[in-house]
């Protein structure tokens, strides 16, 4: 005999299992214009899922009493939860922010507020709450209770959203990054010392040409390209891909910081000679990444970082602020044009002409870098 399916009846709606562990009937009345109407849904997923899901359709379509009000922690796994995945999915939001997002509420959030209903939500204990996280912490966790009571508001749950008020934040920090940076002369000198180690070339991308970190590590020897004017010869990289803190190969291509993210990197002589030097090594060595780690794959950040602070020990600035050393001497010693620093390091100038008309071709800036470093070398 076929199994007879079960319901489970609740104080609102229904559940009828129809495959347990993985289908679900929901079933429910509401009020409509046309007035009160039986409503039923079909639920692929667990039966814990599917109760969730009930609630959720309770809260957003029951009346007065029936209507009930959920807490912060039914509120975050009803809607924000599943916005950030189709944000995710639609490519509007990294999965490095969602797992901030997702960090942030586990470690800030959850147990502070996790249990407490959305309509109990105090400012002065917000206020105190905030004082008590780190800069960073606070941050992002504020983010996330907001926009969790944004949707707490939208479905009338709550009449406003206190999150909105204004709230004094903490300026205490976990960690101090360091600000110090290379000029030209001690950059050139760092590059001497690393060469032939397995670092010369995310240094020579990072350092003379403005890549990130993990877009350091994500350029396969045989994208770089040779390019020359004003007499100065330029190594051309294109940014399509980087390492993440681990692993063993890259994110897919296109998943960078941002859309504008993916760009070319100009690198004049001699510091692009030498890139194209070790490109040339890797082909003939029949190795794929320009970042090679020993056995045929590309370095995650972790390796590089470990094997950056070896090289360089406790005189080496963070390789983070190798950019910043980049976009300080590419400007002050060779002279390019800001704006055409902050396209090779993946911005949008925030302006009209620089986010609508502003769309330089590679060639267009290989000129302005070789001019700048060719009028750089004779003044």
């Amino acid at each position: 005999m076929p199994r007879k399916r079960r319901k489970r009846r609740r104080a609102w709606g229904s559940i009828t299992e129809v495959d347990p562990g993985r289908r679900y009937v929901l079933r429910w009345v509401e009020n409509t214009p046309q007035g009160r109407k039986r409503r039923s849904r079909t639920f692929r997923g667990t039966y814990r899922e599917a109760d969730l899901e009930l609630s959720r359709l309770q809260v957003e379509h029951a009346d007065g009493g029936d209507r009930p009000v959920p807490t912060v922690g039914k509120a975050y796994a009803m809607w924000f939860e599943p916005w950030m995945e189709r944000r995710v999915a639609e490519g509007k939001a990294k999965e490095g922010t969602h797992r901030a997002y997702a960090s942030a509420w586990a470690k800030a959030v959850e147990p502070r507020w996790g249990r407490v209903p959305v309509d109990s939500i105090q400012p002065a204990e917000v206020q105190e709450w905030l004082l008590g996280l780190s800069a960073g912490a606070a941050a992002h966790a504020v983010v996330v209770l907001r926009k969790v009571l944004d949707f707490a508001v939208r479905f009338e749950a709550i009449p406003v959203n206190k999150m909105r008020l204004p709230y004094e934040m903490p300026t205490r920090k976990t960690h101090v990054r360091r600000s110090d940076v290379y000029g030209l002369a001690e950059a050139e000198k760092v590059l001497g010392r690393l060469r032939g180690e397995a670092v010369e070339a995310p240094y020579i991308l990072a350092c003379f040409g403005g890549a990130r970190t993990g877009e350091s590590l994500g350029v396969r020897a045989s994208e770089v390209g040779r390019a020359e004017s004003h007499g100065i010869a330029c190594a051309i990289v294109p940014i399509v891909r980087r390492m993440a803190d681990k692993g063993d190969l890259p994110l897919p291509d296109g998943d960078l910081k941002n859309r504008q993210s993916e760009r070319t990197l100009v690198i004049p002589e001699p510091y692009g000679t030498r890139l194209l030097e070790i490109a040339e090594e890797r082909i003939a060595a029949g190795v794929e990444w320009l970042a090679d780690r020993g056995d045929g794959l590309p370095m995650s950040r972790g390796r590089l970082l470990f094997r950056w602070r070896s090289a360089m020990g406790r005189e080496g600035v963070p390789f983070a602020n190798l950019r910043n050393s980049w976009r300080t001497f590419a400007q002050f010693d060779w002279g390019v044009e800001p704006d055409v620093l902050e396209i090779l390091m993946g911005h949008v100038i925030p302006t009209v002409t620089g986010r609508h008309y502003l769309r330089p071709g590679v060639d267009d800036l290989v000129s302005a870098v070789a001019s700048a470093v060719a009028s750089s070398r004779v003044r």
